[in-house]
């Protein structure tokens, strides 16, 4: 079973803990030096976050009822209740792999880092995550705003989602300037993720909607479609290669983002069930989808109150392990850590519960496909590249 190893836990002290709301959003930083957590109702609380250790940063001091006191914690009253937030840097996350050596200080980041966090009322707030300052105020949205994401190249494109059906691309090396609105989904949009070169952007919602648009031209690059219900998360795999996308239908479906084929359905209910029962209310609604940063892994969070992992590896698509929400909790939202050492769950309760990911050494093999599909994308239809016949099938993910 996961094991849990660390909890931010609602309602313990007014000045660390926030009185307790709905936790719909909490993030990383790309580099892993903060991670911000929307506790409920107005409030986000930035803690750092040791990437060394894989934990959250705490100096060895504790309150009067023995609970450990966080360093350089940031609390943001965001002045509306928090939908949504997500981390933007201006410089591109293949730089900011963090070196797990402490006396790695050749370069600082810092001054790079924004949070943006997304608001009940259509608002989207931008604030300086190291003094919990309001930077800018972007408005255009009509409802609330669902789904925040930076671009990864460090362009400081933010795109947000929102309940009005819209996808706006602001650009905040630009004071924020609102200069696109996408127009495709029918009903609300439910989540945002950018490919990890940032020429892709899937976007999920209401109505088995799954989008990806071309970010070089700002057109619907294509229709994935194979759900029963509504598509309420989704997540690129590190090389850009997969896309997972998480559903009211009981099912994660795991596609090839070239040729928008279904490479693997991992089914929450076994056996599965009808297409009657995914397309209505049921028990199994699998509510987020994260994949592992080495590309071997995908968490989900489930409303039957587990956290599975799935071992990509392997060839039977069951669960390696699960983990389970707090007694009477249901998991709203799951995120790995960019290293990938912990996956963190956002509760109803406004609480987060920090889970220890399952450890897999990837094999020499699937690291050199990820480093081809990253960095050359789909060779297996290029002109210009001899493959083997036999290794056609392992790049394109038919074979693990």
């Amino acid at each position: 079973e996961a094991r849990v190893i660390g909890e931010l836990i609602t309602g313990r002290d007014g000045n660390d803990y926030a009185p307790g709301g709905e936790s719909w959003s909490c993030a990383y930083a790309p580099d892993e030096s903060r991670f911000a957590w929307s506790c409920g109702f107005r409030k986000v609380v930035i803690l750092p976050w040791n990437r060394y250790k894989n934990c959250l940063q705490s100096d060895d001091s504790q309150d009067a009822e023995g609970y450990e006191l966080f360093t350089e914690k940031i609390s943001i009253d965001a002045g509306f209740p928090v939908t949504s937030l997500a981390f933007g840097t201006g410089t591109p996350e293949q730089d900011l792999v963090p070196i797990k050596r402490e006396y790695w200080t050749r370069f600082d980041f810092s001054k790079d880092l924004i949070l943006a966090t997304g608001h009940s009322n259509g608002r989207i707030r931008i604030w300086d995550p190291y003094t919990g300052k309001l930077l800018l105020e972007l408005t255009d949205h009509v409802q609330p705003v669902t789904a925040l994401a930076f671009a990864p190249d460090g362009s400081l494109r933010l795109v947000s989602g929102s309940k009005d059906s819209t996808i706006k691309v602001w650009d905040m090396s630009d004071d924020g300037n609102m200069f696109k609105t996408l127009r495709e989904h029918t009903g609300s949009v439910r989540s945002l993720c950018w490919s990890p070169d940032a020429k892709f952007l899937c976007s999920t919602g209401d109505k088995q909607k799954v989008l990806l648009w071309n970010m070089d031209s700002y057109n619907l690059a294509k229709r994935l479609s194979g759900h029963y219900n509504n598509v309420l998360s989704c997540s690129f795999s590190p090389d850009g290669a997969m896309l997972a996308t998480a559903s009211g239908d009981t099912r994660v479906i795991v596609w090839d983002t070239i040729t928008g084929e279904q490479l693997r359905v991992l089914n929450h209910m076994n056996p599965p069930p009808g297409i009657i029962y995914m397309s209505g209310e049921n028990n199994s609604v699998v509510r987020g989808v994260s994949f592992s940063p080495n590309g071997c892994h995908v968490a989900t969070i489930c409303s039957d109150g587990f956290l599975r992992f799935w071992n990509l590896m392997m060839e039977e698509d069951e669960p390696e392990c699960m983990g389970s929400a707090m007694d009477g909790d249901s998991m709203l939202n799951c995120t790995y850590s960019p290293v990938g050492g912990a996956v963190a769950v956002g509760h109803a309760s406004g609480s987060v519960v920090f889970f220890m990911a399952p450890p897999l050494v990837p094999s020499l093999l699937h690291l050199s496909r990820m480093s081809i599909r990253k960095s050359l994308g789909d060779v297996t239809t290029r002109q210009d590249v001899l493959l083997p016949h036999t290794l056609k099938p392992y790049l394109q993910y038919k074979q693990w």
